[in-house]
């Protein structure tokens, strides 16, 4: 049986069938880099290949970065371009004669990526498909940024023309529904395919190069109260009795509220936004977990589904800043910061795992017994 079943530091979503059609063949060149630095790869019919500025590009490849930029440009002059662990795949690049039949298709998937739509004629703007794991974009124009996060979950920020005034306008839509972001710096974010985009809000006091991955895990004010003001709408449109919270009264045992908290988190509450880049703030608050036992600190041991584990608590904890749960029988260790740590030990598995990371070192016991499971993971300087 196998007792340890995968760890993973970057998560990425799964690949779907892609098609080409027209004049175009899969052996030609639809553009190339322009820029690169740093680390990054085009994967290509299962070969890496690296970044090198005026590489061609072609159909069907994927383009990723690790500590380093790329930017490329298309035949239409169309830009595409990806700052630090960003990952985009092209799906469908046509060029016809008449441009009324050309079309193109890229698949954001994570990180943050840059799109301006070409100046050139070969193509018309609305036959431009761009979408993510959880939202399609429709373009008229146009430049904006997606910021996507391990999960799916997408911020979509329109950026202004040289001018400052828009840059045109695109439809962000899903299952949910849809909104049109017209405003330079207007934003919308989308949590899955079935919830609708947050309302419209106008970001402030910022530039196009301010905007990177920190925007999802710290998205800016406006975001997150529009955020905030979705989740209390959602809340009150399914408010009743039977949805007091009943979590208030102090009266209640500290057991009672664990017991509740075990049986509700799933993969699903996990809240890449309660994280902190900020290592001397981790500091601050690791060294008041130390102090304070309970109170979701992994400072002792917790029954989790059918798992004992020693180190860590149901849901998130503090001082490790580890999302811990049971999902199909199965312990989930997850982190989000500074990169991304996935752990998924299958049932029956005993060890630990020996984290010293930036802002936290510690130790995570779980299935009791010898171990027969031991990870080390060590990402301090």
């Amino acid at each position: 049986m196998q007792l340890f079943k995968s760890i993973r530091k970057t998560l990425l979503t799964t690949v779907s069938a892609l098609f080409i059609s027209g004049v175009l063949q899969a052996q030609d060149p639809i553009g190339d880099i322009v820029e690169s630095t740093g680390v990054g790869q085009i994967v290509r019919n299962n070969e890496n290949f690296g970044p090198d500025v005026g590489g061609d590009i072609f159909l069907y490849d994927e383009a990723e970065t690790v500590n380093g930029r790329m930017k490329i440009e298309f035949l239409d002059e169309e830009e595409l371009d990806l700052i630090e662990h960003t990952v985009v795949y092209i799906d469908e690049v046509y060029y016809d004669p008449n441009p009324d039949l050309s079309k193109m298709s890229l698949r954001m998937v994570q990180g943050t990526a840059r799109f301006a739509s070409g100046k050139g004629a070969r193509i018309k703007k609305a036959n431009i498909d761009i979408s993510t794991p959880t939202a399609q974009i429709a373009i008229n124009g146009t430049d904006f940024t997606t910021t996507i996060d391990e999960l799916g979950r997408t911020l979509v920020i329109l950026l202004p023309d040289e001018t400052g005034g828009s840059s045109g306008e695109i439809k962000v839509f899903n299952d949910g529904g849809e909104t049109l972001l017209n405003l330079p710096y207007q934003a919308t974010m989308v949590s899955s395919m079935e919830s609708p985009p947050t309302r419209n809000v106008i970001i402030n006091n910022i530039t196009p190069s301010m905007i990177d991955n920190m925007f999802i895990v710290n998205p800016p004010q406006e975001v997150k109260q529009a955020i905030e003001d979705q989740v209390a709408e959602d809340q009150n449109e399914d408010s009743g009795i039977l949805d007091v919270d009943f979590l208030e009264f102090n009266e209640l045992e500290q057991d009672d509220l664990e017991d509740t908290m075990e049986e509700d988190f799933s993969e699903l509450d996990i809240d890449l936004l309660d994280v902190d880049f900020l290592t001397d703030l981790l500091d601050v608050v690791e060294a008041l977990d130390k102090k304070i036992k309970g109170s979701g600190s992994s400072g002792g041991g917790a029954t989790i589904g059918n798992w004992q584990v020693e180190g860590a608590v149901q849901g998130f904890n503090k001082d490790s800043q580890f999302n811990v749960f049971e999902q199909d029988g199965d312990l989930y260790l997850f982190r989000n910061v500074n990169g991304t740590i996935e752990i998924i030990i299958a049932a029956g598995g005993t060890g630990f795992l020996d984290v010293r990371v930036e802002g936290y070192e510690g130790m995570i016991e779980f299935g009791g017994g010898d171990p027969n499971i031991q990870i080390f993971i060590n990402q301090t300087n």
